[in-house]
């Protein structure tokens, strides 16, 4: 049996980010106190799912790793880049 997955695109992404974005400005126009690690961690992740794939896919390229191999598929996972976004969001 053949299982289907939703591809997610660029545009769907982008829209994502820009669904944040305009989130928190507008808090920030009502006056709406925010913890800023945990709005620095979501626009970290946030940035990691939209661009970290591509910059990482260059790293790869530069150090010569294979994009389809073990690491390549690490370094250049979606999920891998959102926690470290996230990450490190939070904690600067």
């Amino acid at each position: 049996m053949l299982k289907l997955e939703k591809v997610v695109t660029i545009n769907e992404e982008q829209q994502a980010y820009n669904d944040i974005i305009n989130a928190l400005n507008e808090a920030k126009e009502n006056n709406i106190p925010l913890d800023e690690g945990i709005g620095k961690a979501i626009l970290g992740a946030a940035a990691g799912v939209t661009i970290g794939p591509a910059i990482m896919k260059s790293v790869c390229k530069v150090l010569g790793i294979s994009e389809t191999g073990a690491l390549g598929n690490l370094m250049t996972s979606r999920l891998v880049l959102t926690a470290l976004g996230g990450y490190l969001g939070y904690k600067n």
